[in-house]
């Protein structure tokens, strides 16, 4: 059985946070942008990246870094775009 778009998405996002590099803002965008792309309607686009969000908040390991708030801030963004959209 295969990884939910979110379970993929999160993977993406915890290995980025473990080996953090010049491209891994351009990485965690692919990631959310594959994630996005996996559902049609813009609410359902809305509650993956919530997912992911509160995924990201809850990880001891990098709750609280500027990697998390990088995700926190990317991941707001997209749903005020899509809010406006919906």
């Amino acid at each position: 059985m295969g990884m939910t778009p979110v379970s993929r998405c999160l993977h993406k996002v915890d290995h980025l946070s473990a080996v953090p590099d010049s491209t891994a803002a351009d990485r965690i965008n692919a990631a959310l942008d594959e994630l996005e792309g996996a559902y049609r309607r813009p609410c359902e686009r809305i509650v993956a990246l919530e997912m992911v969000l509160h995924e990201v908040r809850q990880n001891r390991r990098i709750g609280g870094t500027p990697f998390a708030r990088f995700v926190h801030v990317s991941v707001e963004r997209r749903q005020e775009k899509l809010s406006r959209c919906a």
